[in-house]
């Protein structure tokens, strides 16, 4: 009987602490990986929030270094509750709410549990189905970012600004790391990566490079939590196929929603 996979958990250092020690409960062998690394930016000064009608979290990341910078800066200050917040998912409405900055008075809008995918187009759906105008909209985000939303906003004439409020960077891997991988590597141990981002993706693809471990990553499966992550590992997953000789090879892959649940239910199923 083959020995279940070995999980490996690319999403920034402290979102994989639970799911790890969930998934070890569970009998699996876990790589704790992440392939970014987030910081704070204070490249940019603090936004007034007096003349916005909503602020979009492209993220809980992006949230939670936009409310930790606020009241850090004002630590008396509160949210003004004729100012929406808007966020993609479940997870980073649970990070806004959550913050002891953002308090319960404000609207915030996010797709429903329920729905089929959570992203800007479902989000835009949401706002489009709203009541109350919107004149002005602050998206939050890292360094990078899909403009697609914005795009949509502003075609509709409304003004969009941007605030960056992390930065994300390539992670460095520990010497512990990469000769965990290469061990496994070395005994044909079969692995689950969790990609949950397309520069994740990159970074991680990077390294992989930079240790020699492609041919061995090419015979994993994927666990990704959108179409476009899928479409972009995939995209990547052929092209190193290519280059090693194996044109005729599928991927292995999976896209889930990104909540904890729903990761491990991808996992197991994917044995």
């Amino acid at each position: 009987m083959m020995p279940a996979a070995t999980v490996v958990l690319c999403r920034p250092a402290g979102q994989n602490e639970a799911l790890a020690e969930r998934l070890r409960a569970g009998g699996r062998e876990v790589v704790n990986l992440p392939a970014l690394s987030l910081t704070a930016s204070t490249d940019e000064p603090l936004p007034s929030l007096t003349d916005i009608d909503l602020v979009m979290f492209v993220s809980g990341n992006a949230a939670r270094f936009f409310l930790d910078r606020r009241l850090r800066e004002d630590p008396g200050a509160v949210w003004p509750a004729q100012v929406a917040a808007a966020t993609v998912g479940p997870g980073s409405a649970a990070a806004v709410r959550a913050h002891p900055s953002f308090g319960d008075q404000a609207e915030l809008v996010t797709p429903p549990a329920c729905a089929a995918q959570f992203d800007s187009e479902a989000l835009w759906s949401i706002l489009q189905a709203r009541r109350q105008a919107l004149r002005k909209v602050l998206i939050v985000r890292g360094t990078q970012g899909r403009d697609w939303l914005a795009a949509r906003l502003r075609e509709a004439g409304v003004d969009v600004r941007i605030h960056t409020a992390y930065r994300r960077e390539p992670a460095p891997w520990t010497p512990e790391a990469v000769a965990c991988l290469h061990a496994l590597a070395a005994r044909q141990a079969p692995a689950v990566w969790l990609l949950t981002s397309v520069e994740g993706v990159d970074a991680l693809v990077a390294q992989i490079h930079a240790h020699g471990l492609e041919a061995w990553w090419l015979q994993g499966r994927f666990v990704v939590t959108h179409p476009r992550i899928a479409a972009h590992v995939t995209q990547l997953w052929q092209a190193i196929s290519a280059t090693h000789g194996e044109r005729d090879g599928t991927i292995v892959l999976q896209t889930c929603p990104a909540g904890d649940d729903a990761v491990v239910a991808a996992i197991e199923s994917s044995a």
